[in-house]
């Protein structure tokens, strides 16, 4: 029993201040503090991110120079690819040519001997 009065009275020792009004002085120190708060966040996330943005360029450049370098052999080999599918095909139809002339030469040479 003691020690329940004991505590209640410490705890409205302690919750008494709770109970005063707040001067206008008050609130302007209070106001204060915050507005210091928020402009040393400010301050700390502007450091960040501008810390952030030289790492985050170089990893941009390091990304862009691996897709060149993987891009630009694909580019040639398949433009080197169709070139040579066109001679292919463009020595395909002289081979044709020649074979079909062939053919009519030994047509003419069994005809006339």
């Amino acid at each position: 029993m003691k020690t329940i009065l004991v505590l209640s009275i410490l705890f409205f020792v302690v919750a008494l201040p709770a109970l005063g009004e707040l001067t206008v002085e008050d609130i302007e120190k209070i106001d204060a503090k915050i507005k210091e708060s928020e402009d040393r966040t400010q301050k700390h996330v502007t450091q960040q991110i501008e810390s952030l943005k030289t790492p985050v360029a170089w990893l941009i450049g390091i990304l862009v120079a691996v897709i060149a370098l993987i891009g630009i052999p694909l580019v040639v080999l398949t433009i080197m690819i169709g070139w040579r599918s066109v001679q292919d095909n463009a020595q395909a139809k002289q081979i044709e040519i020649l074979t079909q002339e062939i053919e009519t030469l030994k047509r003419q040479r069994v005809v006339n001997p």
